[in-house]
């Protein structure tokens, strides 16, 4: 017998409940949050007073749909805006339980389809990501709803997915290949329509009526409509080198890597070497549950019994496809937020066994109805324990660190002036506050329309330039330095991001007699946030050379 549509919502509204649980364990709204965000809310405050420019690094997706929530906001600090967009992202995060729910509908019935969306409520790394402020909940929410709606065998949905495939463009750039899986399953579907065709036309029409805004504008500004910058920066081949002053990122592509590396050198680096990373990663994030359903789930996929065989092809085809668009990205970014628009496919695999297992029971035993409902209930309560377990593991943000950090970008911004090389994500908080301390920058600021991702307002505002220089020993480095007027090195006790030869400096400065410490935070009494900035003496280098 199954469940009523009033016992389907409660029990997805506890499991939501119980999700966001873990989703708010992380938020704390009283630190302000760095990195992607920080751009993410910016454009969306750009876009709330009408500045439509695009970034070269950020797709507009996410910051549209955060400016309407900030217009009606008035505030001089920043914070009280990237709260907003945290806020959005949890509740975006939490609501695609529901579509989790509709789409495993298509593999399984209400029972197992539930243990699908638990599987989803429940995975520690999304749930720690959740109230980040990040693009992927959107991301999951609109790729799940393409899915479910190709999946579909009438024309309305199909027009429906290939919308929402357009829009996933507009939340990232990799979610171009969402128009390969909707037209593959398309013609599985509409395989036997005499109109298949003149459909299949509109479908497209319909996908490029939604793009075609970002290309134009991309076109405009760029002079190209498929311009991103790490397309261009992806093939030198080093992400190291991505972002680097002394670095020249500039007409660079596959076909100039293949002539200065070879072809076989090319297939070594981004399809072989990028494949390793993405299967070892996804292998990574597949803990705690995870990694011991999809065994068995990818297994049972190719001898489906109570799926239909087509939704499982299809299923296959989206999985092979992600994973397809970020081997070449993901053999120079190793970043596993990236993996993130696997899970909801992976899960619908890995809710496979459970089905088997507790429909079928073994050959020696077979559950009875009212044990079948006992095994649900305990299956998703490990569930939900590994899952409170390993999102445990994860640290939340330390507010004595990050207020010392703050305090030490203040100190850099209000002490020093010049151009800093920053090692390991030491003066992060710089831009921050460069902005708090013009609050009026805040309601005014407009999208750089440069091709570099940070250059103009707040990024190169104040006493300090970050930047950075690419090198392979500090000598490299302060030479190169010199010619870019690079002026400080900043470096951190836990240790520099890519250049991990610069870690010596922090440990035995006496080596580097051309290094003049100028701030050292354990002498600022700091007691958490250790890290150590240095003045290059260009002067006392070159003479150290001529003698050595």
């Amino acid at each position: 017998m199954g469940l009523s549509k009033k016992e389907i919502a409660i029990l997805l509204i506890i499991i939501a409940a119980l999700s966001l649980i873990f989703k708010a364990y992380f938020l704390t709204l009283s630190i302000p949050v760095v990195s992607d965000t920080f751009g993410f809310v910016l454009n969306a405050i750009a876009y709330s007073h009408g500045d439509f420019a695009l970034t070269p690094k950020q797709q507009p997706g996410w910051p549209l749909l955060i400016a309407p929530f900030l217009s009606p906001i008035s505030s001089s600090h920043f914070i009280v805006y990237e709260n907003v967009a945290r806020t959005l992202s949890l509740a975006v995060s939490t609501a695609t339980i529901v579509p989790m729910y509709l789409l495993a509908r298509k593999f399984f019935d209400e029972k197992y389809s539930l243990v699908a969306a638990a599987l989803l409520a429940f995975e520690p790394h999304l749930n720690y990501w959740a109230s980040s402020g990040f693009s992927e909940p959107l991301y999951n929410l609109v790729i799940i709803g393409s899915f479910y709606f190709i999946l579909n065998k009438d024309t309305r949905s199909a027009y429906i997915a290939f919308l929402l495939a357009g829009f996933l463009w507009w939340v990232r750039p990799n979610g171009i290949v969402m128009i390969i899986v909707v037209s593959i399953v398309y013609f599985i579907n509409f395989r036997r329509s005499q109109r298949m065709v003149l459909k299949y036309a509109v479908c497209l029409a319909i996908f490029f009526a939604v793009i075609s805004p970002i290309l134009i504008q991309r076109d405009i500004q760029y002079g190209d409509p498929l311009y991103v910058y790490y397309g261009e920066s992806l093939f030198l081949g080093d992400y190291a080198k991505i972002g680097q002053e002394n670095v020249n990122s500039v007409d660079t592509g596959a076909l100039d890597y293949i002539h200065k590396n070879g072809l076989s050198h090319f297939i070594s680096k981004f399809i072989l070497g990028g494949t390793y990373h993405i299967l070892n990663d996804t292998l990574k994030i597949s803990f705690p549950y995870l990694i011991l359903l999809l065994p068995f789930g990818l297994i049972f996929s190719l001898r489906a019994v109570d799926q239909n065989k087509k939704y499982i092809a299809a299923n296959w085809t989206i999985v092979l496809a992600i994973l397809a668009s970020l081997a070449i990205p993901y053999a120079v970014v190793q970043e596993y937020r990236f993996l993130f628009s696997l899970f909801p496919f992976l899960i619908i695999f890995a809710t496979i066994p459970i089905q088997r297992v507790i429909k079928y029971g073994f050959r020696t035993f077979t559950f009875s109805d009212k044990q079948k409902y006992l095994a649900m209930v305990i299956v998703l309560a490990i569930v939900f324990v590994m899952g409170a377990l390993f999102v445990l593991r994860y640290e939340k943000m330390d507010r004595g660190e990050v207020k010392e950090e703050i305090e030490f970008a203040k100190f850099i911004e209000n002490n020093l002036k010049g151009k800093l090389m920053d090692a390991g994500y030491n003066v992060a908080y710089l831009p921050y506050v460069n902005l708090e301390e013009t609050p009026d920058g805040i309601k005014t600021y407009n999208i750089n329309r440069g091709k570099l991702p940070f250059q103009g307002f707040p990024y190169t505002t104040g006493n300090v330039t970050l930047t950075s220089i690419y090198g392979a020993s500090v000598e490299d480095i302060v030479s190169s330095g010199e010619k870019y007027n690079l002026k400080y090195i900043a470096i951190n006790q836990k240790g520099a991001v890519f250049f991990k030869f610069l870690d010596d400096i922090y440990d035995h400065e006496e080596k580097y007699p051309y290094l003049t410490k100028v701030y050292d935070s354990t002498e600022q009494g700091f007691k958490k946030f250790k890290v150590k900035v240095f003045e290059i003496n260009y002067d006392k280098f070159h003479k150290l050379a001529i003698i050595g």
